[in-house]
């Protein structure tokens, strides 16, 4: 009996190699798009975040005519190149590069999780596809039941031995099973568009993944909201130091040069050549907000730091509610196949009754179908298990680079 059931057990999902959460390929191409772009937009942003404390060189020409009030004209042409670069900020170089770093780091866990997310999305449409059907054709073993129920209720009220209040209750019963029949084929129907929102794959042909339990202490080191908000507690951090550098000193360096041309017509103390200016410069800040500043960016650390650790905590919670769950639904598969040992011997028995004239075909086949609705349910919950394992599993930044 054991080996019978670990066969429909196992055929419920192939054992293949395990999803990736950051992997797109199984995504539809617009999904895919969207997320490149997305990443190409945030490597831009570091790249300019990164570089934002370098000056830009200033290019300019000009020309100018003059006329003074005694009549003298004059012609001045200049063609220049100018900088004014920070060579020093009290650390704010350092710090301002630091701060894209920690940035990026912080977007491409980001850009993970929603991969991760779309990916989850994804595989527990394909996992609840499957239960519903499992759920659909476990409804109709319960439909061919109550037909069975109200053909010998119908037959026992027909000739008195049957009140028609049982016989209703059975109609009513059907009729409530055949709602459930009704929704769940929605529900199929639901899952499909579900899938075709995120993938171009075939539910009915495409074998699902079977996700394994994640180790706790992997879970709660590796999960994207607690890894995602220390992220952030980091940029933020170096978001403070930013702060601070710009109320200090900074030094600069400044040079123009280029070419000009005087010509002052009727005088004769004109200019035609090169020039060059070069000098340093300190700049001293006195903001009166100053302190207020940088209170506010001290404060966003903190909250971010203390987020962190409030993620962690609910991770770790999280993670126990998952296992409980799971117990839960192993609980209820043990259960159906205790019943499952119980009809088998039960089967047995009518069957031999229904040889020897004492028992009825339909006895025969109520039971059948019990035991079908028993194993159904073991599939059910095997399933409600694999969804609850992903959730877990897509949970986690495997810190791979994204495919």
């Amino acid at each position: 009996m054991k080996t019978k059931i670990k066969i429909y057990l196992i055929a419920i999902f192939f054992s293949l190699t395990i999803a990736d959460a950051q992997d797109v390929e199984l995504l539809s191409p617009q999904k895919q798009d969207i997320l490149h772009q997305q990443q190409n937009k945030y490597e831009a942003e570091n790249e300019k975040l990164r570089n934002n404390w370098i000056a830009p060189l200033n290019l300019g020409a000009s020309y100018s005519y003059d006329k003074s009030a005694n009549g003298n004209h004059s012609d001045t042409k200049k063609v220049s190149a100018s900088i004014n670069q920070d060579i020093f900020r009290s650390g704010g170089i350092i710090y301002q590069i630091s701060y894209a770093d920690a940035k990026k780091r912080a977007d491409a866990i980001e850009l993970k999780q929603e991969i991760a997310n779309l990916n989850e999305e994804l595989f527990s449409a394909l996992l609840n596809y499957k239960k519903s059907r499992y759920e659909l054709k476990q409804s109709g073993k319960k439909l061919d039941n109550y037909d069975i129920e109200i053909f010998i209720k119908r037959q026992l009220y027909d000739v008195g031995k049957a009140d028609i209040t049982e016989l209703n209750n059975a109609l009513m019963d059907k009729s409530g099973e055949q709602k459930t029949y009704a929704s769940l084929e929605y529900e199929i129907a639901k899952e499909r568009l579900e899938i075709a929102k995120l993938s171009d794959i075939d539910p009915d042909n495409f074998p699902l993944y079977s996700f394994d339990l994640v180790q706790e202490d992997a879970y709660l080191q590796n999960n994207f909201e607690v890894r995602y908000a220390r992220a952030q507690s980091q940029t933020y951090e170096e978001q403070y130091n930013v702060t601070k550098s710009s109320y200090l000193p900074a030094v600069a360096v400044n040079a123009d040069a280029g070419y000009l041309k005087y010509d002052p017509k009727e005088l004769y103390e004109g200019y035609d050549g090169n020039f060059y200016t070069a000098g340093v410069s300190i700049n001293i800040p006195l903001t009166y907000n100053a302190s207020a500043a940088k209170e506010e960016a001290k404060a966003l650390y903190l909250k971010q730091s203390a987020d962190a650790a409030d993620r962690a905590r609910n991770a770790k919670a999280s993670y126990a509610q998952s296992l409980e769950l799971i117990e839960s639904y192993r609980r209820y598969i043990d259960i159906s196949l205790k019943n499952i040992v119980l009809y088998d011997e039960l089967i047995e028995t009518t069957k031999a009754g229904v040889d020897a004239g004492s028992k009825t075909g339909y006895d025969l086949q109520t039971l059948k179908n019990t035991k079908a609705i028993e194993e159904y349910t073991i599939k059910i919950n095997e399933i409600n298990i694999q969804l609850e394992l992903a959730k877990l599993h897509f949970a986690l930044n495997t810190n791979r680079e994204i495919k």
